[in-house]
């Protein structure tokens, strides 16, 4: 195999990065208000632990690392794959959603045959016949009937009764680009933690958590590449807590797709077919404040006589 040339700019992240003491009286205010939009420097920062060479995409916006990283992680939480290919440079916070303005990554592209050549190296030949089945839906998608706002409407209101993602991707002829992220507070819940957290951890990492558990990255993507080329519209994936809590959820898979100034525009979304619990989420930042700034211990004092 050929070796992956790959330029980039690698700064490593620290073991730890110190953090200022939070007034009480802010604390509590910042929890009632609603957090304001916050632009995020597009340094490459990666996870110390994530050596670029190890990562690559494809014109087809598939992206693999052949690794699985578990320093820098937020609790027991996976790393979103798509954030170590493509930097955040703006979040936008709103009431019932966040979203990730994405930038891709200045990483030379790896050819199609790359990703063949490693799965038939690891035996993964069902994910051989998934990868074609995928990329002949990839090569179909300009003829694709574009979605009607009827369609989208629905697709809306179901996704706001449950945690769900969505990627928005423009698609062109050479090339299909993430542009931006997005996901409900109830998707935050369902992998318990809460904004503030997100936050904390995005302005340290420059990456993103996913609920989704990661043992084997190459194993996600073939689940992706089934889901996908065979039009699944439900499909059970593993998932992960922040506490590590693993258990099975049915996702929703809906595509949308319209046209924007002659461009074509998709919208993926995973619907995560289950209740959260928000009292965990809660529990879990109140949790790493009190490790981060725990409270002082009561002194006893000897009466002098």
């Amino acid at each position: 195999m050929n070796p992956i040339k790959i330029q980039c700019a690698i700064i490593p992240l620290d073991k730890s990065i110190k953090k200022k003491k939070i007034n009480s009286k802010n604390k509590d205010s910042s929890q009632n208000s609603i957090v304001k939009p916050k632009e995020f420097v597009t340094s490459f920062i990666f996870p110390k632990n994530i050596n670029s060479r190890q990562y690559f995409r494809t014109k087809e916006n598939i992206q693999f690392a052949l690794t699985t990283f578990n320093e820098n992680t937020l609790g027991e939480l996976g790393i979103n794959i798509f954030s170590i290919g493509y930097s955040v440079n703006q979040t936008e916070v709103r009431q019932e959603k966040m979203e990730y303005h994405f930038q891709v990554r200045d990483f030379e592209l790896a050819d199609i045959s790359t990703i063949y050549q490693m799965l038939k190296l690891m035996k993964m030949e069902k994910a051989c016949t998934n990868l074609s089945k995928y990329l002949q839906r990839y090569e179909q998608i300009s003829s694709i009937p574009f979605s009607t706002q009827f369609e989208i409407n629905q697709v809306e209101e179901l996704a706001s009764k449950y945690p769900y993602e969505c990627y928005t991707f423009r698609h062109e002829r050479d090339e299909s680009v993430i542009l931006k992220y997005t996901h409900n507070i109830k998707f935050l819940h369902l992998m318990g933690i809460t904004i503030d957290m997100i936050e904390e951890y995005l302005r340290e990492t420059k990456t993103l958590p996913c609920a989704i558990r990661v043992n084997n990255y190459l194993q996600i993507w073939n689940q992706v590449f089934e889901a996908v080329s065979n039009d699944q519209q439900i499909f059970e994936m593993e998932v992960q807590n922040f506490n590590g809590k693993i258990f099975y959820v049915k996702i929703k898979q809906v595509q949308i797709f319209i046209e924007q100034e002659g461009k074509l525009y998709g919208y993926l979304y995973w619907i995560y077919l289950t209740d959260t619990n928000q009292n965990l989420a809660i529990q879990n930042y109140e949790a790493s404040l009190e490790k981060l700034y725990p409270k002082p211990k009561e002194c006893l004092y000897k009466q002098i006589k």
